[in-house]
């Protein structure tokens, strides 16, 4: 009996150990890594601009994604959170254009200015509440691929091609930023914190559609 006992102690001893060491590994893994998978996703705020893309959970290619899709129309899903850049400054991301704005201007013109996949990040650039600036990781239409230009309505806001043209039309596309970088590089800023990220989905000034699928989105911090 006191045999079975001393066992059973050792046993539940184990337990508590291997119970620690996950706790351990988790809260460790949580700071160094923020994730949003895609039912989080859905449920961020919907922020209309001109008239209301659409934005739902689906499934395709075995796993979950959200599927946006516009007619002719801009708005966005969007988290308002602090994101500390300097513990998780990589932003990583995948999504999937099916259909693209049908137009041939240029992207930094305003009848341009409509994306099938768009990332952006908000920071704080002063302590005025206007003082706020984007940078915004897009599927470009006409531009190529690592080009970067000012939004056509807004010198606050950068935009900057990952991808480009419809190539890579219906493949799962993956990404990895530094976004600390990229704000540094391309507006010329010192940002160690956001206040928000958004999912935006557009064809309002081309008057066409779009549709395209998002998958999960963290930072991380390598």
């Amino acid at each position: 009996m006191k045999k079975s006992s001393n066992t059973c102690l050792r046993y539940y001893a184990a337990i508590m150990i291997i119970a620690l060491c996950i706790l351990v590994f988790n809260n460790a893994f949580a700071k160094n890594k923020l994730y949003f998978d895609v039912e989080n996703i859905a449920q961020w705020q919907h922020k209309k601009f001109n008239g209301m893309s659409e934005y739902q959970l689906t499934r395709i290619d075995g796993k979950k994604a959200i599927v946006a899709s516009s007619k002719q129309s801009a708005s966005a899903l969007y988290n308002k959170t602090s994101i500390n850049l300097d513990a998780t400054p990589y932003l990583n991301w995948t999504w999937r254009v099916e259909e693209f704005p049908d137009t041939n201007a240029d992207d930094n013109t305003k009848n341009g200015d409509d994306y099938a996949a768009r990332i952006y990040v908000v920071f704080k650039t002063g302590f005025a509440f206007w003082d706020i600036a984007s940078l915004n990781y897009v599927w470009a239409n006409q531009r190529p691929a690592d080009d970067h230009w000012f939004n056509a309505y807004t010198n606050k806001v950068v935009m900057l091609a990952v991808e480009s043209g419809s190539e890579s039309r219906g493949q799962w596309q993956s990404y990895k930023h530094n976004v600390t970088a990229d704000i540094k590089k391309y507006l010329g800023k010192d940002i160690s914190k956001l206040s928000s990220i958004a999912i935006m989905t557009d064809s309002d000034d081309s008057k066409s559609q779009t549709k395209s699928y998002y998958g999960d989105i963290w930072f991380s911090a390598e």
